[in-house]
């Protein structure tokens, strides 16, 4: 294990891990529109006045401008780059708050970014997800070069393919809420991203579409117990992990083609045509009503 003083930051290695992990992502599932890159400069809309209730440090700020990001849809949506974690887009946040359309201020991202821990986040850490109820949160620490995520899994914490951070928070926080969030999981930056890209390796991280990951941990809804051995099996057949064999388009297909087929709820609409969204919906009403019969015969008798 790494101690935490063998650990630098650097804003260009930082922003290249980012961008590793962005395109390893793009090379299994996502689509490569959907990672968009700063100018050379940096994101200009991106500036201390307007992220000024963030309370951050200049280098915080520094780093978000030169971030790559995951685009976010009209409706401020974004695919996932984990199960339950969808990344914070900066730039388009900073958009939003110069228009002034919006009843929000930077204090609401704030709160977005570090949910339950912001009165514990120093001005050095920022979050990195969009958090919210069973979404995760990645909050990642300029001064000391790392990255952590409170709030994950124990199979990935007590077993992790690369070694964690070895330190004692409560020797050095000013307070114990914030020791107890960098006490969970915590990771050197690249660590921490080489640390996701192995669960997607061994695919405990599953996509079920371009925008939609799962995790193999935890347990199954009722009916779907098969679900994700079924699909862990459709990746392997197409190559998954070796990215020379990998087929993503053909594979994501077969996904597709699965999920319509045993578990059409886990369906994406988006990449169905409006005969085969109509031939879904009655698949899904048909599976639901196999999977909760109480229903269908409250139904009925309605």
């Amino acid at each position: 294990m790494p101690e935490l003083g063998e650990i630098a930051y650097s804003r260009d290695a930082t922003v290249a891990a980012f961008r590793d992990y962005y395109r390893f992502l793009t090379k299994m599932y996502l689509e490569e529109s959907d990672v968009i890159e700063p100018p050379e400069d940096g994101w200009p809309i991106i500036t201390p006045a307007i992220l000024e209730g963030m309370e951050k440090d200049d280098e915080v700020i520094e780093l978000l401008r030169h971030l790559p990001y995951i685009r976010s849809g009209s409706d401020g949506d974004s695919p996932d780059v984990a199960p339950w974690a969808k990344m914070m887009d900066w730039q388009h946040v900073c958009r939003i708050l110069a228009a002034g359309k919006h009843r929000t201020s930077a204090e609401v991202y704030k709160f977005l970014s570090e949910g339950e821990y912001q009165d514990a986040v120093p001005s050095a850490v920022v979050g990195l997800t969009d958090t919210g109820p069973d979404v995760e949160c990645f909050l990642l620490d300029t001064e000391q070069g790392t990255i952590y995520w409170p709030e994950c899994d124990g199979k990935i914490k007590h077993w992790p393919t690369v070694p964690m951070i070895d330190d004692d928070p409560y020797d050095y926080c000013e307070n114990d809420k914030e020791a107890e969030w960098r006490n969970e999981a915590g990771w050197a930056i690249s660590d921490f991203f080489e640390t996701l890209k192995d669960q997607f390796r061994e695919l405990h991280f599953i996509p079920i579409s371009t925008e939609k990951v799962i995790a193999n941990y935890g347990q199954d809804r009722p009916g779907e117990e098969d679900m994700r051995p079924m699909l862990q099996e459709i990746y392997r057949e197409h190559g998954w992990p070796n990215l020379n064999q990998y087929r993503k388009e053909e594979c994501l297909k077969a996904v597709q083609k699965a999920l319509v087929e045993h578990y059409p709820d886990r369906a994406d609409y988006r990449e169905l045509n409006d005969e085969e969204a109509k031939d879904l919906d009655a698949r899904i009403k048909a599976a639901h009503e196999k999977r909760y019969p109480e229903y269908a015969e409250a139904a009925t008798d309605a």
